[in-house]
């Protein structure tokens, strides 16, 4: 089977490797139709975050299951089914403390990054990290179920309110995913900062966002702005700093690298809550849930779709261009998916 293989940073390939076959009783493979390309992949690509050299990247994904073992439980051949790539051994002192997204056994079993992940024709995992995906629901929808369990559980860190006064740094996926998942929660109105021109064109192009909300080019940041700052792009502490209230919660979400000088008093003084969140946390259920009810908008979203042969376009087309070996804000896709 084709898969998109990483060997170091920028030296990414479509090469063939052996199909997956069943091995314990629990196992299902699953053929995938859609994997959402994450920030965390352009991160791995560009070498900004650590993956196994040879691994197959991805983990964003929904598919059919093709095979199960002889105790996969409900699942059956043909099921529609979204996959929850973080795996967890439920045994562990972090996971017996509810610390499931980080599971001491994580540095060994990431999809996508420690183990091969989902960019290929058919994946295996076991019965427990497979939900299903209704029948009307397509795989692209499906395959954000993992982001959006992501910022779910940032959400529910925050204890938001509805009357927060809100700000989202970063107009990407995960900052949309934002948007919806704080409507949920009754937060109708805010400002999003997106630097890259392209992506603000992208966003007004495809009326991602309700009229109450603004999308602005650059966050100024004013004394008392803000009750609640959503982070994405994890570069932005010190002016988030500059425009908490008193009282307020900063929510840090990006895996950038860079240095970031606060005084840890005005911290305390000013009652700031600085909350960091990653990946999944008893949340991604509720994200199966909203996605299947087939109410977020997700459509709007995703806005440009590949073949496993146009990854290297897909890439640049986000912004991280594998001939010149660069990063930019030359965007032209919001969440771009690759389809088998």
């Amino acid at each position: 089977m084709r898969a998109i293989v990483y060997h170091n940073p920028w030296n990414i390939r479509v090469e063939e490797r052996e199909e997956p076959t069943i091995s314990m009783p629990d196992e299902v493979i699953v053929a995938i139709r859609a994997t959402g390309i994450c920030g965390t992949d352009l991160s791995i690509v560009s070498g900004e975050y650590t993956a196994r050299p040879q691994v197959i990247i991805g983990h964003e994904s929904a598919g059919v299951v093709v095979e199960t073992g002889g105790s996969a439980g409900k699942w059956k051949t043909g099921d529609r089914v979204i996959i929850d790539p973080t795996y967890f051994c439920g045994e562990c002192s972090n996971c017996r403390k509810g610390l499931r997204n980080h599971c001491l056994e994580k540095a060994s079993t990431e999809a996508g990054v420690s183990i091969d992940g989902t960019f290929t024709r058919y994946f295996k995992t076991t019965s427990r990290f497979i939900y299903p995906l209704n029948e009307e629901i397509p795989f692209e929808q499906g395959a954000m179920s993992e982001p959006l369990s992501c910022v779910l559980t940032a959400v529910k860190k925050l204890a938001v309110t509805p009357f927060m006064r809100t700000a989202i740094l970063g107009g990407g996926p995960i900052g949309l995913l934002f948007y919806t998942a704080l409507a949920q929660h009754g937060i109708k109105n805010g400002v999003i900062y997106e630097a890259s021109e392209n992506r603000i064109k992208l966003i007004e192009k495809h009326n991602v966002l309700a009229d109450n909300w603004n999308l602005e080019p650059e966050f100024i940041p004013q004394k008392n702005q803000y009750d609640l700052i959503i982070d994405t792009t994890g570069s932005l502490l010190e002016k988030s700093m500059q425009a908490i209230a008193d009282g307020g919660k900063i929510s840090m979400m990006g895996l950038r690298n860079n240095q970031q000088t606060i005084n840890p008093r005005e911290i305390a003084d000013r009652s700031i809550s600085i909350i960091g969140s990653i990946d999944s946390q008893d949340t991604f259920k509720h994200a199966v849930d909203l996605i299947n009810s087939g109410s977020l908008g997700l459509e709007k979203i995703i806005t440009n779709q590949y073949s496993l042969n146009d990854f290297g376009i897909a890439l640049k087309h986000l912004g991280c261009d594998l001939e010149t070996q660069r990063r930019s804000n030359d965007i032209s896709s919001l969440k771009s998916v690759i389809q088998m």
